[in-house]
């Protein structure tokens, strides 16, 4: 079984993206010593702090380690078509930091955009 961390991004109608999914471990090397999973989950846990901290933005994020290390995020007010621009500007740059590890890593990571 390969394992990897897959990674889903949601896109409204327009585009903006209005949350994102993750699952799965990369499993690149020992837990602890895994630069793919902690650049990841650096990307996107400071993603949803700095959403927190920096926004008045309404969202919805859960984890459970015991699903295979999950992590989600949904901006329920975005969906719909408004979406705020520094909150995009955060999840366009997480996403660009994504891309960039799977362009390096692309056997430990996947990512999948999907329009809703």
């Amino acid at each position: 079984m390969i394992t990897m961390i897959r990674v889903n991004i949601f896109r409204n109608g327009s585009g903006d993206i209005f949350g994102f999914r993750l699952k799965g471990h990369a499993d690149f090397a020992e837990e602890g010593s895994d630069i793919v999973c902690a650049a990841v989950s650096v990307l996107t846990i400071n993603t949803i702090n700095s959403i927190e901290l920096f926004t008045s933005e309404e969202f919805e994020c859960e984890t459970d380690e015991k699903k295979g290390g999950y992590l989600s995020l949904l901006l329920p007010d975005t969906r719909d078509g408004r979406a705020d621009r520094d909150v995009q500007l955060l999840l366009k740059a997480m996403l660009n930091g994504l891309n960039d590890i799977q362009k390096e890593y692309g056997s430990y990571i996947s990512i999948n955009e999907e329009v809703r």
